[in-house]
């Protein structure tokens, strides 16, 4: 909707949400005063915030798991090393995604 709106004219013909997630659109449109693609790039914005913080709780987690020490060095296990190299690519994914929803 955000990307296919910019500039136009957007009406809501119908929404099916479960009634927390309707509350809080309600609440977002009267936070923009009925600017509808306002409104739909700060849902979409704070569900990838979201996203982008569960992963890096588990990237850190991840990182703690992984930690050994052998001889007073700090070793990682390699295999937990490339999840989190797929983690952290998945990050930087959503960081693209929310640039672009910027309005």
């Amino acid at each position: 909707l955000v990307k296919d709106g910019k500039g136009k004219e957007v009406q809501i013909l119908c929404m099916h949400a479960p009634p927390r997630e309707r509350r809080r659109f309600k609440r977002e449109l009267r936070w923009y005063d009925k600017d509808i693609i306002k409104t739909a790039s700060a849902i979409a914005t704070w569900f990838y915030i979201k996203e982008y913080r569960k992963i890096r709780r588990r990237i850190k987690e991840l990182k703690n798991r992984a930690k050994y020490l052998s001889k007073g060095e700090i070793m990682y296990n390699p295999r937990i090393m490339k999840e989190v190299e797929n983690l952290k690519n998945k990050l930087s994914e959503i960081e693209k995604k929310i640039e672009e929803l910027k309005v």
